[in-house]
């Protein structure tokens, strides 16, 4: 069949749209594609997108290859024609002849339906398939059609969830911080598409700030006020023009915020830690977040607590500055409430962390210790992706190498 050329780059462009190109697999779509194998009794089922000359099996039951040639699948017919495509056996339909992986699988029976955009490209293609020869009655069509919808509306919820995860991730500092042998670099991994915890960290003038914040609940709502307490922050922090005025930039932020987190009844820890350059006092607020230890060149662990109340539970209160030193060979490490849920034991967590954070890297991103060699932030999300962590788990480190 003969593409036209001007349809074919549209839906190109729609595809590259929604993400799921580099995302690659999504369990919602899995999930479509389970139900499907139960409901109608066949062996195999996906959710597929063309990328180019490749198809994607972005959602997939039965089956475990995450992709093949678009020419050897005949979701191919259903994205090039943009209609409901299906055969009862592929043995004696024209159009399925030259699908050879498909029919060396012995494949006979298939049925595939377009996914649609909202400007009507198609991006994708729900099918089943099945060894057996077998035809759909009237009303498992009518089946068929609604887990067609079921399956485009996932795949374009996951195209709006990577773009917002992708937006929210480019607001985060892109790359390690470097200056006069201080090395500052983080991790955010929220435990939906996206979450409210937030960090930064920069250098202005002689003093290198770090700001954490973990906003009460999770997903979009909590995303949006972090990127407010984010906005404020900025606008604070190039008035503290001394590390012990970090009180009063802090109380600026929350007066920012205030009505914002009044009207949506959430508040937010927050942790903010400036180091002169020239002195190594290390100043900081803590107000409500209580997870920031320095784990110092010998190894002991000083836990960072603060006094302060999150931001949105008091208008009368003020911050109070703490100080500390940051010697050659002592680590900053500050972390949101999700990193609990990943660690071993939620009470000696401190000394966890630090057990972590001075083991030897061996080539970690942030070459500051870590379990496996992988460094302390690596660990971290090694141990966040194999524990299924229930909140969002950020992690900042300040290491001061010399």
């Amino acid at each position: 069949m003969i593409r036209d050329e001007v349809r074919e780059e549209r839906r190109q462009r729609a595809v590259e749209t929604l993400g799921i190109v580099e995302s690659g697999h999504e369990a919602r779509l899995d999930r479509v594609t389970r139900v499907a194998r139960a409901v109608f009794g066949v062996p195999l089922s996906s959710v597929t997108v063309m990328d180019h000359e490749r198809a994607l099996f972005v959602g997939r039951a039965g089956f475990d290859d995450p992709e093949s040639g678009r020419s050897d699948t005949p979701c191919s017919l259903v994205t090039d024609t943009g209609e409901i495509v299906t055969t009862d056996d592929a043995r004696l339909d024209p159009r399925f002849a030259h699908l050879g992986a498909f029919n060396d699988n012995g494949l006979r029976f298939y049925v595939g339906h377009p996914l649609r955009d909202g400007s009507g490209n198609v991006v994708g293609s729900f099918c089943l398939m099945d060894a057996e020869p077998r035809q759909l009655s009237a009303d498992e069509m009518a089946e068929f059609r609604d887990l067609a919808a079921w399956a485009q509306v996932e795949l374009l919820a996951d195209a709006d969830a990577s773009a917002a995860r992708s937006t929210q991730q480019a607001l985060l500092p892109a790359q390690p911080l470097e200056v006069e042998g201080v090395r500052v670099e983080g991790i955010c991994l929220p435990s939906l598409s996206v979450g409210g915890d937030y960090y930064d960290y920069g250098l202005i003038g002689r003093f290198v700030h770090v700001a954490v914040g973990d906003v009460m609940g999770k997903g979009v709502g909590a995303a949006i006020i972090g990127s407010s307490v984010r906005a404020a922050c900025r606008a604070a922090s190039p008035q503290v023009a001394a590390g012990r005025e970090l009180g009063l930039a802090v109380d600026r932020i929350e007066r920012a915020v205030r009505t914002d987190l009044q009207r949506t009844g959430t508040f937010v820890t927050y942790f903010h830690a400036v180091l002169d350059l020239d002195t190594d006092e290390l100043s900081f607020v803590d107000a409500g977040a209580g997870l920031s230890i320095i784990v110092r060149a010998d190894g002991s662990v000083q836990h960072l607590a603060g006094t302060g109340l999150p931001l949105g539970l008091d208008e009368q209160q003020q911050h109070v500055t703490e100080t500390t030193r940051l010697g050659v060979g002592d680590q900053l490490i500050v972390m949101s409430d999700g990193v609990l849920d990943v660690l071993d034991d939620e009470f000696d967590w401190a000394l966890e962390v630090g057990r972590l954070a001075t083991r030897p890297a061996t080539g970690g991103a942030d070459g500051a210790g870590g379990a496996d060699g992988l460094g302390l932030l690596g660990s971290m999300a090694a141990l966040t992706e194999r524990r299924l962590s229930r909140d969002d788990v950020t992690v900042v480190v300040m290491d001061r190498r010399a």
